[in-house]
């Protein structure tokens, strides 16, 4: 019976892989319009990612193999390349050798949206409201709480 669940897991597996897409990368001379923050390395070892930058898009493939895109529009991730390690969200290095690249970031999940900012902004809103509201249903519970704790 375990033999026939890890076959039939091995198979819905790959019946479910998705070929990896290339990552189209816009490089932002602004970082208030960049989706995410890199620091570029000097060292393997001390980066997040070891990036490979291809020439032409059909050779990208996953997230370690990268074409820069020159249109903003057509790209999947746009990057701001800053000169300081502590404000980078990753470390990069990039690497000459095709087989050395590796990365477990997803860079398409940092693409900023106009439904993320409305969501946070909305979030931070409830927070206020959710301790007025308490205050106003439940005015002496704070007293109370005290009085209890005595």
């Amino acid at each position: 019976m375990q033999r026939k669940l890890v076959i039939l897991s091995v198979l819905i597996g790959l019946l479910a892989a998705v070929p990896a897409e290339a990552v189209k990368v816009y490089r932002t001379q602004s970082e208030g319009l960049s989706d995410v923050k890199v620091y570029e390395t000097s060292s393997e070892g001390l980066a997040d990612c070891l990036i490979y930058v291809t020439s032409s898009e059909g050779l990208a493939s996953g997230d370690a193999k990268w074409y820069f895109e020159s249109s903003e529009g057509l790209a999947d991730v746009k990057i701001y390349f800053t000169s300081s390690e502590g404000l980078a969200d990753k470390k990069i290095y990039f690497t000459k050798s095709e087989g050395l690249a590796k990365c477990d970031v997803d860079w398409k999940g940092y693409k900023k949206s106009n439904a993320g900012y409305l969501a946070r902004s909305l979030d931070a809103l409830q927070f206020p409201t959710d301790g007025l509201m308490r205050n106003l249903v439940l005015p002496d519970l704070d007293r109370r709480l005290v009085v209890i704790a005595r």
